[in-house]
């Protein structure tokens, strides 16, 4: 939404250029003293007032006569622009949660005042109109930016007849509803080619609907191909009984390079803005992707095209705990895995009712045996390995949690694969046949701090709305912002300051391309955030992922407090953002 303050605002600016009424005599609704403000741009901070009225900042300077209805204190704090989330994936809580859950909770007290959804190409209502008018029946606690799913438009044209390339005249009736959705107010295409059904779509069919977002300079986002040495669906022992498209490279071998690659070559052929998103280098045989990713998007953003990317500041990566055999060997034996991990058959009722007779049967076969433990060390690597993965879960016996497979493993004499069918035999149940459940720690600390280092990068979450955490789940979805701020700025230098709010504030409005959010000036909405720099920090961690942050005293979202004293208000102050639909 582009707020335009010039109307109502020119009476009183021709009073005070003709000195009948001094700047710093102005009365507002909300005046900020004495805060450092860093405005979004990257540059250094400087001490100023701010006043707001009508939920737009009206002014920022030296005011010290000025009034207002409320005036907060923050000498020795920073005042920054609300944090825009690249990558959200509160929008069904906020189109279908009671106003407790759209208060957003766990994502305001972040600092975050405005969200990007239609993440991994996923709406959660057809058409734009549906799921905005959900939003908007009850109120929201942030902004929010819609988009078009890709995965969305292809269900809707395709159905479930989707495991396949769509045909020319699917692709056109794709194009259409792109178009509807962007003439609704939508931003851009969101797209999940890892994920069905998008991931059974040509290149060319993407790029066909980016074509049509560009005509509204819109931009794509991306949940890549692949982040892995194997796309997610993928283990070795499926390989030859998978049959991938034959436009992809080197038939099933995508790694994060092919993704990459994709997402330029979108960005290049539809002439449109793309974002990497989520960015990664996932398990130790990628360890050092970064340098790759960052040449090649260096190359293209030489050639004019313009690629970003977008990453939350994790190790960890992926929404909850993780299990470690693949589910098919907890099925009857000859059972078809063909459609890979992610197949919707997995959850039929009743297929791994006997799991545990199951999974003995398949250790029994010598040949099943040698592929379950290929599969269980692929999976095991692209977790970060024995020694990176952490116990967060194991009913039957709590005092592993919080010890490491690999210390476990070492402690009985046995292998690390080994050790997880031990767990699985002993501890497992129906409702964990597992025994227990882990968080990887998947990523090198190397490459999260070279993709955060570029200019090109923004910050996200890839989280939701959780009022209770449980054990397992990232710690992302509450402490993303302050985890930045207190880790990588603070403590190891990795950024600066002014470096984290730009890549958490203007950069994401100048990729999203929003005008009137995302810095600290005269005409932008009042989205704000007040912390105290030296007080920062988040505690949630991989056991406890619900910690309270420290040091986010205040949050601002179009002028209303939805954080106050560091307290979450529960106000509903969030509009959806509507782009303007004019080419």
């Amino acid at each position: 939404m582009r707020v335009n303050v010039g109307r109502s605002l020119a009476p009183l600016a021709l009073l005070v250029l003709l000195g009948a009424v001094p700047l710093s005599a102005q009365s507002f609704d909300l005046l900020i003293r004495g805060g450092q403000i860093l405005d979004g741009t990257g540059n250094p901070a400087i001490l100023a007032d701010v006043g707001v009225r009508d939920g737009v900042i009206v002014s920022v300077g030296t005011l010290s006569s000025a009034t207002a209805d409320r005036v907060i204190d923050a000498e020795g704090m920073h005042v920054v622009p609300g944090f825009i989330d690249m990558h959200s994936h509160a929008d069904r809580t906020l189109f279908a949660g009671d106003a407790t859950a759209r208060a957003a909770a766990n994502l305001v007290a972040q600092g975050i005042t405005t969200i990007v959804v239609g993440p991994d190409g996923r709406n959660p209502a057809w058409p734009i109109t549906a799921e905005i008018a959900g939003y908007e029946s009850l109120g929201v606690g942030m902004n929010i930016v819609p988009m078009v799913g890709h995965g969305t438009v292809r269900g809707e044209v395709m159905g479930d007849d989707y495991e396949r390339h769509a045909s020319e005249d699917e692709i056109a009736r794709m194009q259409v509803l792109v178009r509807e959705g962007m003439e609704a107010g939508a931003w851009g295409l969101g797209a999940g080619p890892e994920y069905r059904p998008g991931r059974f779509s040509t290149t060319e069919e993407i790029i066909a609907l980016a074509q049509v977002v560009s005509d509204y300079d819109g931009f794509y986002y991306s949940h890549q191909r692949s982040q892995s040495p194997l796309p997610l669906w993928l283990t070795p022992s499926i390989v030859d009984e998978y049959t991938p498209p034959p436009t992809w490279p080197d038939g099933w071998r995508l790694t994060a390079t092919d993704g990459m690659h994709e997402t330029i070559r979108i960005g290049r052929e539809a002439e449109i803005r793309v974002v990497g998103t989520h960015i990664k280098a996932k398990g130790p045989a990628t360890w050092g992707q970064s340098v790759v990713d960052v040449m090649a998007i260096d190359r293209a953003r030489a050639d004019g095209v313009q690629v970003y990317l977008d990453q939350y500041p994790y190790e960890t990566f992926g929404g909850g705990s993780v299990e470690v055999v693949p589910r098919w060997y907890y099925a009857p034996v000859g059972t078809d895995r063909s459609g890979g991990l992610d197949d919707p058959a997995w959850g039929r009722d009743g297929l791994m009712d006997s799991w545990d007779d199951n999974l003995r049967a398949h250790l029994e076969d010598p040949v099943l045996y040698d592929e379950l433990v290929t599969d269980t060390e692929f999976i095991l690597d692209l977790q970060g390995g024995a020694d990176r993965h952490i116990i967060v879960i194991s009913p039957r016996d709590e005092s592993l949690v919080g010890r490491t497979l690999g210390d476990i493993a070492r402690e009985n004499g046995l292998d690390p694969v080994e050790q997880v069918l031990r767990f699985a035999l002993d501890l497992g149940s129906a409702q964990l046949r597992s025994g227990v459940r882990y968080r990887g720690l998947a990523g090198s600390a190397d490459d999260v701090e070279h993709y955060m280092r570029q200019e090109y990068t923004a910050t996200s979450t890839d989280g939701g709305i959780v009022p209770n955490a449980r054990p397992g789940q990232h710690p992302r979805y509450y402490g993303t912002y302050p985890h930045k701020i207190a880790t990588y700025v603070r403590d190891k230098g990795t950024i600066t300051l002014p470096f984290f709010v730009r890549s958490s504030t203007g950069l994401p409005a100048q990729i999203v391309g929003l005008t009137d959010r995302g810095y600290v000036r005269e005409g932008q909405a009042a989205d704000l955030v007040v912390f105290d720099y030296d007080r920062v920090q988040d505690h949630a961690t991989i056991t406890d992922p619900g910690g309270d942050n420290e040091g986010i005293e205040y949050v601002f979202v179009n002028g209303q407090a939805v954080v106050d004293e560091r307290h979450v208000t529960g106000v509903l102050p969030g509009r959806v953002l509507r782009k303007d639909s004019g080419r």
